[in-house]
């Protein structure tokens, strides 16, 4: 005999892994690509092998951001993407609605 709770249970377990970011060993594909190209970036345009040692500190920055929150990526790309409305200083938001 199944209870309610152990359906709801169920479902919500299933909803929250078909909603999370696709990940690679703890880390967001998201959170992959902006530890390994920014300091790539940086490499090819200080022409210096230095700016590679950025690498481990940056993944181990985002292993700690991704530990928190795997969201947290998409809602700083999602941030950077948004303008800010008319009453940002009233309502302390950047959109009056999610587009």
């Amino acid at each position: 005999m199944t209870h309610d709770t152990d359906l709801y249970d169920e479902g919500e377990t299933l909803v929250a892994a078909m909603t999370r970011p696709t990940m690679i060993g703890g880390f967001t594909l998201a959170s992959l690509a902006m530890s390994l190209y920014l300091p790539g970036m940086a490499a090819m345009v200080t022409r210096s092998i230095w700016a590679v040692a950025l690498v481990p500190v940056l993944l181990l920055a985002c292993y700690l951001v991704c530990l928190k929150d795997v969201y947290l990526f998409n809602i700083l790309s999602a941030s950077t993407r948004l303008k800010p409305c008319a009453n940002k200083s009233l309502w302390g938001c950047r959109r009056y609605a999610p587009r």
